[in-house]
């Protein structure tokens, strides 16, 4: 069976201010913000995987017909799918204002943890995360890619992109409020060979329109099921 290589670029943007952890720190603060080389807060990939199958899960008891779940996200284990998530990282754009800005827009919060046995509040659990902010002013870039079988693309790529944009929060404590998304992800199609050099990439868009028809189209009549 043939193979069609593609791309998904993500584009996400907070509405404010949002966590995703860097690990269990040292003295005041207990959970730090995940960072990378240059101190810019990224959405991990394997979290924005997690996210997203999440919602394709969900969709996929709303749309029966959407039955590639487990090919395309695997069961765990050594069963990982047939994608790759890159990790979320700020535009260009975001990356020059951030690095002006950094200083003023970290956050702090103190909260307390909760036993899921009892719902009440665990002796000596009180902890302080960072944050990060500037809201809509952050953009953050990632990519999902790999191949698809040429039979099922236009059904797949309907799948992860509905499945994508329904994500109405990304990262730790969504429940708290943090991590809201401004707008839904914007996702862009390509097709092709990926190519790190600019000038020698040889992919092609679709173009939105038709990623809406496709959705319509295998969204069409459904309904819910148990």
């Amino acid at each position: 069976m043939n193979k069609v290589e593609f791309e998904i670029k993500l584009f996400i943007k907070f509405y404010n201010v949002f966590f995703f952890g860097g690990g269990n720190g040292n003295g005041e603060i207990q959970s730090y913000l995940l960072r990378d080389i240059n101190k810019f807060p990224y959405i991990s990939g394997a979290a924005l995987k997690g996210c997203i199958a999440e919602y394709a899960a969900a969709l996929s008891l709303l749309c029966p017909k959407f039955d590639h779940h487990e090919q395309l996200f695997g069961t765990g284990g050594v069963k990982q799918g047939s994608l790759y998530f890159e990790n979320g990282n700020l535009t260009p754009e975001s990356s020059s204002l951030y690095s002006g800005m950094q200083q003023n827009i970290t956050e702090f919060r103190t909260g307390v943890s909760i036993s899921r046995y009892t719902g009440v509040k665990k002796e000596r659990q009180l902890y302080t995360m960072e944050l990060s902010g500037m809201g809509g002013n952050m953009t953050f870039e990632s990519s999902i890619y790999g191949f698809l079988d040429e039979d099922s693309f236009e059904k797949d790529i309907a799948y992860l992109v509905a499945s994508a944009r329904m994500i109405f929060a990304l990262g730790g404590k969504r429940t708290a409020g943090l991590g809201w998304l401004e707008a839904p992800i914007e996702c862009q199609v390509l097709t092709g060979t990926r190519e790190p050099d600019p000038e020698t990439e040889s992919q092609t868009q679709i173009e939105p329109d038709v990623i809406d028809q496709w959705i319509r189209h295998w969204m069409e009549g459904i309904t819910c099921t148990k």
